[in-house]
């Protein structure tokens, strides 16, 4: 029980007169003074000198202000007086602890939510707690050295993640060591000074990454409902749902690949099954389009199934060369160009990218908990009884397999989509009525959908023994292929019948041929007289339509040599009424020394003539008939004339 003095001692240890003292009780000043039985019961919390000769173990406690202000330490020790005040107050009261609460509050004047706010700050940090923090940088400096401060946080704010203890010990360390002479508050207060002075954001930024931030910590753009209309976006993605299901004779953890209309939150398709992967996102896309048509635009992850070239008819590495969220139509030959269907790629890792990660997490609390062999999100959260649950008999027995699971799945995604929903742009409407009230809704030609949503390959060339895929080879007597023999192809085909592929032009999406697998021969065995001719037969009419892809009769009396020369003399030859073209002199280091080269050879030409060695100048005329010209010899080899020996 708290101690109390009266009203004498009160006065003493302050200074002052005993009426002064009771103005203080009836002020309220002395916080926690009340009157009993006519004398007035003050508390040693109301004031911090009461505390100088008698303590209570709360007093006793507070060493950890001995580094706070004077002025501030008394301030903490009166809003413990009240807080100690207000707990006996309320004990005895007949009412609510709320009118308890009105009632003191009014009596001390002090307000009701500063009252409540202490009683937090008190019961999660202690005496401390009540610290006035306000004073910026003035107060902090008071309690602690400014070099020390930078120090603990170049040791805290790292990946390193070092704890707040470990390094405030560091800081005494290096104080004491290297005789700073630094201020150092106690650890309690070091422990409010994160919280207070280091904001969250910069916290989650050095101690766990720009990952980290950007997923907790930085803002995003919201959307406005109301400028998306509904059926226009859908988002997809897949997840793994925390319960247990048999499968093929042992347990799995089932996977969900889903599609969501942005607007109106509709779960439009899904799909579930052991693993995601292309045709889960094939079946989940054509129950969304044969129910609600095709979408404008969907957004999807960068996962390598969403991501993979047969839906966006491009790699990887050749999308990101383009900008973000663009797709040139013209490149891509992926399944949403087919459809005309534009597509927009989530940033990678940020939950914030996609809502239809908050319907997952939505799904796992309303329907996945509800499953016996719930497994909790982490292994935190694990059911201890879990593994012997899983090796019962009963819960074998009474175990969801994938068909009958997904049956569930999708009697609570039906009820999901017919639920009010309270949220932005809901207006307590269901998913299914909001999705309803779009003015227009895309269709396509019927047979199509089972054409495009078929599994598509990327591009292949056909090759002099056919299109090989999957390790397999196709098409190797057919004679469409022949004739695109180098050209680049597109493959479909039925995941559970390969014995046949259909295959198309790659530029035109045209269909070529539906192709065959190619027969393999085992070696060193005989090979029956009936398949040896049929491929001879095959190989010759494949010869055959070769050579009849031209005439070659055209040709066959006409000289090619003449005709190639006398085109190339037609084409060389220069139009008449082609206008002459502009002259543009060239300058060389050697212009101006041509005549010099002249006045040389004339020189030289002279020279030869008798007596006309030391001749260094001539006249300028044209001494051109003074070079000697080689002699010709007439043999009249060719003369027809000549008779022949």
């Amino acid at each position: 029980m708290d101690k109390n003095i009266s009203i004498k001692k009160a006065a003493e240890l302050l200074g002052c007169s005993g009426r002064h003292v009771k103005r203080l009780c009836v002020s309220g000043k002395l916080a926690g003074a009340v009157k009993v039985g006519g004398r007035w019961e003050i508390p040693v919390t109301a004031d911090v000198r009461f505390t100088e000769n008698e303590g209570t173990k709360e007093m006793d406690d507070s060493a950890e202000l001995l580094d706070v202000p004077a002025n501030k330490r008394a301030k903490a020790i009166r809003r413990l007086g009240l807080i100690k005040a207000l707990e006996k107050f309320a004990a005895a009261f007949s009412g609510t602890r709320s009118e308890a609460m009105n009632q003191f509050a009014l009596e001390h004047k002090v307000g009701k939510r500063s009252l409540q706010r202490w009683l937090i700050k008190f019961r999660d940090e202690g005496l401390l707690g009540l610290v006035d923090m306000r004073g910026g940088g003035k107060f902090i400096r008071q309690m602690i050295s400014e070099e020390a401060i930078e120090l603990f946080k170049s040791m805290y704010l790292t990946q390193q993640q070092l704890s707040i203890k470990a390094c405030w010990r560091n800081v005494c360390y290096v104080n004491k060591d290297e005789q700073r002479g630094w201020k150092i508050p106690s650890l309690p207060f070091m422990y409010k000074f994160v919280r207070n002075r280091i904001p969250l954001p910069v916290q989650v930024l050095h101690r766990e990454g720009l990952t980290a931030y950007e997923a907790k910590c930085a803002p995003y753009t919201e959307i406005d409902p109301d400028s998306i209309q509904p059926g226009q976006v859908w988002v997809g993605d897949h997840s793994q749902l925390n319960c247990w299901i048999r499968h093929r004779g042992r347990w799995i953890r089932p996977w969900i690949t889903a599609w969501q209309d942005m607007r109106s939150r509709a779960i439009v398709g899904f799909d579930i099954s052991a693993s995601p992967n292309q045709t889960t996102i094939l079946l989940a896309m054509k129950r969304a389009i044969e129910k609600y048509g095709p979408p404008d635009c969907v957004k999807i992850d960068n996962g390598r199934d969403y991501d993979s070239e047969c839906w966006t008819g491009t790699t990887k590495a050749r999308r990101r060369a383009l900008k973000k969220g663009y797709i040139d139509e013209q490149m891509v030959a992926g399944i949403y160009a087919m459809m005309d269907i534009k597509v927009s790629f989530a940033i990678p890792y940020n939950p914030k990218a996609k809502r239809i990660e908050r319907w997952f997490d939505t799904l796992d609390c309303q329907f996945t908990k509800t499953i016996s062999t719930y497994c909790g999100k982490d292994s935190d959260r694990k059911p201890d009884d879990l593994n012997d649950l899983l090796k019962s008999g009963k819960a074998i027995a009474n175990a969801y397999y994938l068909e009958t699971f997904a049956q569930k799945a999708g009697q609570y995604i039906k009820a999901y989509n017919n639920s009010a929903h309270t949220g932005r742009g809901m207006d307590n409407r269901s998913p299914s009525q909001v999705l309803a009230s779009r003015q227009s809704r895309r269709v396509m030609a019927e047979g199509i959908l089972d054409l495009l949503l078929r599994v598509w390959s990327r591009e292949l060339v056909v090759g002099k023994n056919g299109v090989r895929f999957r390790g397999l080879w196709y098409g190797q007597t057919d004679i469409e292929l022949l004739m695109h023999q180098g050209q680049k192809v597109r493959v479909t085909y039925d995941p559970d019948d390969l014995r046949k592929v259909y295959i198309y032009d790659s530029a035109t999406l045209k269909l070529l041929t539906i192709a065959e697998q190619n027969r393999l021969v085992s070696y060193g065995r005989r090979i029956s007289e009936e398949d040896l001719r049929s491929a001879m037969r095959s190989k010759s009419r494949a010869i055959k339509i070769s050579r009849q892809f031209c005439d070659s009769s055209l040709t066959a009396n006409m000289n090619l040599t003449d005709l190639a020369i006398a085109a190339m003399e037609d084409a060389r030859k220069t139009p008449e009424d082609a206008p002459s073209p502009t002259l543009r002199p060239v300058r060389t280091p050697l212009d101006g020394q041509v005549h010099e080269h002249e006045r040389q050879e004339a020189v030289k030409a002279v020279r030869k003539a008798a007596g006309a060695e030391s001749i260094k100048e001539v006249l300028n005329i044209d001494f051109s008939v003074l070079k000697s010209k080689p002699e010709e010899i007439k043999l009249n080899l060719f003369n027809e004339k000549q008779g022949h020996p």
